[in-house]
């Protein structure tokens, strides 16, 4: 049959064409038709001059499948071009079938650039649009696989390609259509559900390429209402456990999400969504799928000024997931950790610090771990220069652990064992220094004293009242424990000449 294609004449080879494509759309007969030679032969007759014989030729190529290998036969022959001009065609399947093609090619950057060059985009990115499910699932597939080469952090950031890239995007008005396909959960009549699936999958990592930081795309994503969108995602998909597909995007969400806060703009945007809430909940949920991405996100939150009341909130949760995390975890809920103490070091505290002292201990041990083990060094460091926190770390056993590592040769092991070691020093109000507790969340009464006039008195504050108190800490997951105002250290007192 495959012999017949190049045998007969113009409407034999359309009989012939649109049978060995009807045989190809059976998995069983594929690996049969490769071996016959039937991939060559077809991807040939996308230059025939027949209509009929390209679109079959077409969709017999996307059953059968090809492989990047196959990308510099398809620009060598100039196949290429005709699967660019079949993205046009009047068939939703055939337009389909071509993005499907092109989108399994563009993964080499030779290919890829040469899309772009030959005006492939414009029309992958109109398939966006169409009502035919197969065919938009096609046409993000190809932009979620071009997108990845164009948004590595590897390319200098004024890249003329990703930059074109990227306008065009926006430009073709994608971003509405694709938030609209992670939020639509209605059934629709003569869908499969698996292809629905695979769009979502698509979306979410077209998401995730563009949101990787290139071009300056998060902000434009955060004002399109990526945020929103995913957070109204990520509890439906983490509801239904389908296995690995699940899995996949959760963490493709969560991770856009994580990236996305980043953006100046993001924060507040998560926390009028409620994100906060949602992103404990998924800590909390024990999916290793989950956590991770859920962990980062909290993490990236954690910098600057975030909100008063949020490291309070969060802390407790992310010590409870790091006594369970899987080791895939344990780096990014360390890090959170660490973001927590790095801006508000009194969220650690009682059985909060006792339960943290416990899971460092479990990754320290873990040396088959090393990011984790070497992450949760960093976290004992900063806590070891607190006393409670030392007594806390004693009586967890870290010690030995410790020994145990330093002996191995960990000189950074050896270190910390010094500073558990210290005694706590008789308090000194001379001595104390004035960044005692660095965090903008810590309480007046731990303040630092302001320094004693010289030579005049402080002048008062232009006020003449002093700094007010911010509004109240917003709940997040649970109420946080109630607090002193936060108030910024009085102005120091002017030196005389």
């Amino acid at each position: 049959l495959v012999a017949m294609l190049s045998a007969g004449g113009a409407e034999a080879t359309v009989h012939v064409a649109r049978a060995v494509t009807s045989l190809s759309g059976a998995e069983p007969n594929r690996d049969a038709l490769r071996d016959a030679g039937a991939l060559p032969r077809m991807a040939e007759l996308l230059l025939h001059d027949e209509e009929a014989v390209q679109q079959a030729a077409v969709q017999c190529v996307a059953n059968l499948g090809v492989e990047a290998s196959d990308a510099k036969a398809f620009l060598a022959a100039g196949w290429h071009l005709s699967l660019i001009s079949l993205l046009s065609a009047s068939s939703a399947e055939v337009q389909g079938a071509a993005a499907a093609v092109l989108g399994n090619l563009s993964s080499v950057p030779e290919f890829r650039d040469a899309l772009l060059s030959d005006g492939a985009l414009q029309p992958i990115l109109q398939l966006l649009h169409t009502s035919a499910l197969p065919a938009r699932t096609a046409a993000v597939r190809a932009l979620a696989i071009m997108s990845q080469q164009l948004m590595s952090p590897s390319l200098p950031a004024d890249d003329a390609g990703a930059a074109a890239f990227v306008d065009a995007f926006f430009a073709a008005d994608a971003l509405p259509t694709l938030l609209a396909a992670l939020g639509d959960e209605r059934p629709r009549e003569g869908v499969d559900g698996g292809t629905a699936e695979r769009e979502a999958v698509a979306v979410l990592l077209l998401l995730q390429s563009l949101s990787g930081g290139h071009g300056g795309v998060r902000p434009r994503l955060v004002a399109g209402g990526a945020v929103e969108a995913l957070l109204r995602f990520l509890p439906a998909a983490a509801r239904y456990d389908k296995g690995a597909s699940t899995g996949e995007m959760v963490d493709a969400a969560a991770s856009t999400l994580a990236s996305l806060a980043l953006a100046a703009a993001a924060p507040p945007r998560i926390e009028q969504a409620g994100g906060v809430p949602t992103l404990l909940r998924l800590v909390e949920s024990k999916k290793p799928a989950a956590v991770a991405p859920a962990a980062r996100v909290l993490a990236n939150l954690l910098r600057d000024e975030p909100p008063a009341g949020l490291p309070e909130a969060v802390a407790p949760a992310l010590v409870q997931a790091l006594s369970t995390a899987k080791p895939s975890a344990v780096v990014d809920l360390l890090s959170a950790l660490s973001h927590v103490h790095g801006v508000c070091r009194n969220a650690f505290g009682g059985a909060v610090l006792a339960q943290l002292a416990a899971g460092l201990l479990k990754a320290v041990q873990d040396k088959e771990n090393h990011e984790g083990c070497l992450a949760s060094i960093s976290l004992l460091s900063q806590l070891a220069l607190r006393p409670e926190a030392r007594a806390a770390l004693a009586e967890a056993g870290l010690a030995p652990a410790l020994r145990e590592s330093a002996a191995a040769g960990w000189r950074c092991t050896e270190l910390l064992l010094g500073i558990l070691s210290a005694e706590e020093a008789a308090p000194q109000a001379s001595r104390r220094s004035s960044c005692s507790d660095p965090s903008p969340h810590a309480s007046v009464a731990h303040a630092a004293p302001a320094p004693p006039a010289l030579h005049q008195p402080a002048a008062p504050h232009p006020n003449g009242a002093g700094f007010a108190s911010p509004p109240a800490p917003p709940q997040y997951h649970s109420p946080p424990p109630a607090a002193a105002p936060f108030a910024p250290p009085p102005p120091a007192a002017a030196v005389a000449p």
